[in-house]
């Protein structure tokens, strides 16, 4: 005769790992499937076309596949407002639209390790220690629009979001920007250099980035015009995710000055949005 008590310990087990089974990975393929079935709301609609510049030029097959990729951002990322904001249903859909723009041909990119955005009213301070030759700590507040973090969290500032998203000729993003870094992480290191597909070269990537900051570099020293924000010559991480700002509110300016540089996001983000528009974005120089 078998054990009884062992009989009942693998019948518990099984229905354990059924039930974990279940929650992991059934489960959210389930809500997936549901929510895609569902109609994206025409109130979204109205905040997209109101707040997303870019949204209203996009080809109508790019913005079904938009509005199925901000249901699905929706549905398993969370959303905290922080110094009073109260989270609306305008600021949640607006940071999804262009947090989703970046991965709208990307189907191996889903920002994986982000879980939360956090978001305050306008920029916010935090402590940014620096250090002397005397080894003297300053605890100066430094002022942030937007900031990336491995832990699975984005801050961003409301109002830089909202003024970057509605006027693209500003030539910045920080959702981009801040959402670039996630995808620059998701390999586990914030280098500038994020997962690449099979059509993509590590090395030419590598060396390219780096040839295209070292000419921002020598461009802000000297003085010379550039389409890229000196913030990029900071560091390989920075001018990626600077670089991508461009690549979608000046991508013909970019593509005319950094020919090379356009081509390879254009390979990564597998889009061109040159051809939203037959000459420029809104008010593009």
């Amino acid at each position: 005769m078998p054990d009884v008590t062992l009989i009942i310990y693998a019948i518990v087990c099984i229905i354990l790992l059924s039930f974990v089974v279940f929650k992991v990975f059934i489960a959210p393929q389930l809500r997936r499937k549901r929510v895609l079935k569902t109609a994206f709301p025409q109130s979204w609609h109205q905040i997209l076309n109101k707040n997303f510049a870019i949204y209203n030029l996009l080809p109508h097959s790019l913005k079904i596949r938009l509005q199925k990729l901000i249901q699905l951002f929706l549905l398993e990322k969370k959303f905290y407002g922080c110094q009073g904001l109260t989270l609306t249903e305008e600021i949640r859909v607006t940071i999804a639209a262009q947090a989703c723009l970046l991965i709208l041909n990307q189907p191996r990119a889903w920002y994986s390790k982000l879980q939360s955005i956090l978001v305050y009213p306008g920029a916010f301070t935090v402590p940014n220690a620096q250090y002397s030759n005397e080894g003297i700590i300053s605890n100066a507040p430094s002022h942030r629009l937007g900031e990336s973090w491995h832990n699975g969290r984005i801050i961003l500032s409301w109002d830089d979001v909202i003024n970057d998203s509605r006027c693209p000729q500003r030539g910045q993003n920080v959702t981009f920007h801040e959402f670039a870094h996630q995808l620059d992480a998701e390999d586990g290191y914030t280098d500038g250099i994020p997962i690449l597909g099979p059509k993509h070269s590590f090395q030419h990537w590598s060396r390219l980035m780096a040839e295209e900051l070292a000419r921002l570099r020598h461009e802000v020293i000297v003085g010379i015009p550039h389409v890229i924000n000196q913030y990029g010559a900071t560091n390989p991480a920075e001018f990626f995710a600077v670089a991508t700002e461009t690549f979608f509110t000046h991508p013909h300016q970019l593509a005319t000055h950094n020919p090379a540089l356009f081509q390879v996001l254009q390979s990564y983000y597998q889009l061109d949005p040159r051809s939203w528009t037959k000459n420029h974005l809104p008010n593009e120089n």
